[in-house]
């Protein structure tokens, strides 16, 4: 049988949970760990707040060890046994994320092996990042190096193990006796630059009793159809390298090797811009010349992806010869084609300067400055390239957050545009392809739910060509624009798990005032001498934000007709059955 309760020792008796509430748990499966414990709690102790451990069947002083430990507050233990076999480790996990959600309630867990250490640098990132920037509702990913010799060097990195997270009553790990990833499924995962020293192929003798231990366990390799990469003898050796501070926790994925030492292949380009085009042969030349002729530090590379009737890909193809052209059959959706780019980006970000967008000199640069930062999501300065007073006033309307006049810093929440680490963008699910606008926002929205940040750097200009030359086109560009508002609402609803209900219609009813307040804010604080213009082109801007709420009302409408036609009809159809 399980024993659960703590087993008797000789220190004074303590609580089973820490006196105030923890912040971070670490949670600890441990078998025959006697000589990996000490070193393994000077470790623990530099970022943990108590220790929920589980000795599983134990031969030595394992348990002995734990219980003596004034870190750990909560013990559970397994009952002896003398070998490897009948080694559960998903079961383990599960027991121990119970135990601690129960009688811990830490805000934060993490799965930290015996024979795994985070480094003073590493554990006082990760501390700071669970005080300020960790979101709840993500699994974090740390890059675990194996360790060869002693914590001076290591050969491999590939791994990035999936161990932290931040509990709620009722989470379950996956029931999967070994190998599982010890997170819930239902998390997105988000990769960080945490590292862990794995020590359990220091030398030749440690791997070879690793390999015997999953060989033992696994003799149907049921769970890994080999266990020979365990027994490889170490490759080139890399020098393990302090943790530079301020280094950002979420970065591109090729950040945690830079970051240990390991090389970058500066032949592939570091950034790819995606030109989005359809049916724009009478402005393609001139935006896509833009982009081209930018100068950078490092290599980029311009994609154009093509849609429509009028020969843009033909033509982009003849007059730059360099440049990668994909054409898509019909008329493409934006997030259909934005998709297309990204699946044949090489680039470590990722930029979409649309057909209507000029680049000036040195913004591709500035923006590649920025993401190799560690920024997520990089917004810039959009200037007016439409100066008509229906140009202005859209201008007003879609660019109020990126005016010259506001500086550089870092964004509470999603940004309207950016570019993105191209990991972070496809483990987001890439744009939806059904939306006619608005693509970009759902994706922005939920980069930042999973805890990205997006930065605004001023020095990254663009020059917009607004379609709305006139009135007429001022309207209809923002009520497409609203109709695009209208399905975010509705599928934000549909989330929540209702359909009509009262936070809709509530977005729908402040979204005028809103937004004609929110866009004056902004061009007070950051507009310059563009504030005369506001002043003159205001009419037109509430003309704009009346056109995105009649959009976005009649998307609303609309399901709203469809929800009840379906009610009458079903309602029809049970009064007929009745009197069958």
């Amino acid at each position: 049988m399980l024993e659960l309760r703590r087993p008797r020792r000789p220190a004074p008796p303590r609580p089973t949970a820490p006196t105030r509430p923890a912040r971070l748990a670490c949670l600890l499966p441990a078998r025959n760990a006697e000589a990996d414990l000490p070193a393994w709690f000077e470790s623990v102790r530099r970022f943990a707040d108590c220790v929920v451990a589980l000795d599983d069947g134990s031969t030595d002083r394992t348990r002995d060890l734990l219980a003596a430990d004034p870190l750990v507050c909560l013990l559970l233990a397994n009952p002896r046994r003398p070998a490897h076999d009948g080694w559960d480790d998903g079961r383990n996990r599960a027991r121990l994320l119970e135990a601690a959600v129960s009688e811990v309630a830490p805000d934060w867990v993490l799965f930290l092996d015996a024979d795994e250490r985070i480094d003073a640098g590493d554990a006082r990132a990760l501390r700071e990042f669970i005080e300020r920037d960790a979101v709840r509702g993500v699994a974090y990913g740390l890059r675990v190096h194996r360790m060869i010799g002693d914590l001076s060097r290591w050969d491999r990195a590939a791994l990035v193990a999936y161990r932290m997270f931040a509990p709620e009553p009722g989470d379950s790990l996956p029931h999967v006796r070994m190998h599982a990833p010890p997170v819930p499924r239902s998390l997105p995962r988000v990769e960080t630059t945490l590292r862990i020293q794995h020590l359990a192929g220091l030398d030749g003798a440690a791997r070879r009793a690793r390999f015997e231990k999953y060989a033992a366990c696994d003799p149907a390799r049921e769970f890994q159809t080999s266990y020979a990469n365990l027994l490889e003898p170490p490759g080139p050796l890399h020098e393990w390298r302090e943790r530079a501070p301020g280094s950002p926790v979420l970065a591109p994925s090729a950040a945690a090797t830079r970051l240990a030492g390991e090389a970058r292949d500066t032949r592939l380009p570091r950034l790819s811009a995606i030109v989005i085009s359809r049916n724009d042969a009478g402005r393609i030349e001139r935006a896509v010349r833009s982009v081209v002729e930018q100068e950078c530090p490092a290599p980029f590379e311009v994609i154009v992806v093509a849609s429509g009737t009028d020969g843009t890909a033909a033509l982009v193809r003849e007059r730059f010869p360099g440049v990668r052209v994909i054409e898509l059959p019909g008329v493409a959706l934006p997030g259909a084609a934005r998709n297309a780019g990204v699946r044949v980006a090489r680039g470590e970000f990722v930029s979409f300067p649309g057909s209507h967008v000029e680049l000036p000199p040195g913004s591709l640069a500035a923006r590649m400055t920025a993401h190799e930062a560690g920024h997520a999501m990089v917004t810039g300065t959009t200037l007016n390239g439409t100066t008509t007073p229906a140009g202005w006033a859209s201008y007003f309307l879609d660019h109020s957050g990126v005016l010259p006049g506001r500086p550089s810093e870092r964004l509470r929440g999603p940004p309207a545009h950016c570019s993105y680490i191209r990991d972070h963008l496809v483990s987001a699910g890439l744009f939806p392809e059904d939306m006619r606008m608005g693509e970009d926002t759902v994706v922005n929205c939920e980069l930042a739910r999973r805890g990205f940040r997006a930065y605004r750097a001023r020095d990254v200009r663009l020059l917009h060509r607004s379609p709305c030359r006139n009135v007429l086109r001022l309207l209809g560009h923002h009520f497409k624009r609203g109709r695009g508002l209208g399905r975010i609402l509705l599928a934000e609803a549909a989330r929540r798990g209702g359909g009509l209900d009262r936070s809709l219609l509530r977005a729908l009813v402040r979204y005028v005032p809103r937004r004609i307040a929110g866009t004056t804010r902004n061009v007070r604080r950051f507009g310059g001498g563009l504030r005369p213009i506001y002043l003159r082109v205001l009419p037109l801007v509430v003309m704009g934000v009346l056109a995105a709420w009649a959009g976005a009302a009649y998307e609303v409408l609309c399901a709203a007709g469809r929800t009840w036609c379906g009610r009458l009809l079903l309602a029809v159809r049970e009064s007929r059955s009745v009197r069958t």
